[in-house]
């Protein structure tokens, strides 16, 4: 054989069996997202905490650091009046804003599931706020719009919350229950506006449930109420966990929290480290949080094999 033939031999090109290609293929598809998340999270992420360990001025040759260790998280767990509170504050509204979310949009989509002349419009609608509005112009829709309807809308007694929490507290309501219903009520716009993108999981996961399950369940003379508990909820349960976990980062992230204000305000007045510091803290508690319910949740999520 002569030299140039065995050389071909050895460095003949294989050819790629159709796992090999796939896999090839996938990791192609993947690659604008992990060169994304170098450098656009991981890199950033990095020098965002180098910053929470140093003192940063602006000098004549630009941003100077000067390493003080933990200073700026001591400063904001033992220092700082307002962090603290602030970020207990808005872990507890979380607390009690995600399950009515969720809730809210598990109601919504399953009566938008079934046919009915105009549902189409109706999903229309229930989604609109995901297409128009987004962080700060929720914000200012909220501040102006919604502002000048409550104030206008002063003059009805009915709706009015300070009377509604009136109305409990005189009927015996339990006061934890009272400022629940009362805080659900003064929020309910911001809900309604933040339940579209858990609307359309959900709807998608109870187009998903194969019809035959429900023809069985009939056969067997069950239940709406059995139907919905024994069918249904645990055919979507991997949607509603994402649908939590989703409503989870919204709320913490959305341009009305008032921790992210608090970053916003620090980072404003010059304070980039310490806003930094406060912001990675933030980060963690969320994924600490997100951690523990996809623990509590997850066991209890049904998938078929």
């Amino acid at each position: 054989m002569s030299f140039s033939g065995a050389f071909k031999k050895v460095f003949r090109k294989r050819r790629l069996t159709l796992r090999e290609k796939e896999a090839m293929y996938g990791r192609l598809f993947i690659l604008p997202w992990l060169i994304g998340l170098v450098y656009f999270f991981i890199i950033p992420f990095i020098t965002a905490v180098y910053y929470t360990f140093t003192k940063i001025r602006i000098g004549d040759s630009g941003l100077e650091f000067t390493f003080v260790g933990f200073e700026n998280y001591l400063y904001a767990f033992t220092k700082d009046p307002n962090y603290i509170r602030t970020l207990t504050s808005s872990i507890g509204s979380m607390l009690y804003q995600v399950p009515v979310v969720v809730f809210f949009s598990m109601f919504v989509a399953y009566v938008l599931r079934d046919e009915f002349k105009g549902r189409t419009f109706a999903r229309t609608i229930f989604f609109f706020p995901v297409i128009i509005a987004s962080g700060v112009v929720i914000t200012i829709l909220k501040e102006n719009v919604m502002g000048d309807v409550s104030q206008a809308a002063s003059s009805t007694t009915l709706f009015r919350v300070e009377n509604i929490r009136m109305i409990l507290i005189n009927s015996g309501v339990p006061m934890w229950l009272g400022q629940f219903i009362v805080n659900t009520i003064s929020q309910l716009f911001d809900l309604t506006w933040r339940s579209g993108v858990q609307i359309l999981l959900l709807m998608a996961a109870l187009h998903n449930i194969p019809k035959s399950f429900y023809e069985a369940a009939v056969i067997e003379g069950a239940t709406e109420w059995e139907k919905f508990w024994k069918i249904t909820f645990p055919m979507v349960s991997p949607t509603l966990l994402v649908a939590v976990i989703y409503s989870i980062i919204d709320y913490f992230t959305d341009y009305g929290n008032q921790v992210m204000r608090m970053v916003v305000t620090q980072l404003n007045n010059g304070r980039f480290e310490y806003s930094t510091t406060i912001a990675i803290v933030y980060f963690a508690i969320i994924m600490v949080i997100i951690l523990i319910v996809n623990r509590v949740i997850g066991r209890r999520v049904v998938y078929l094999t």
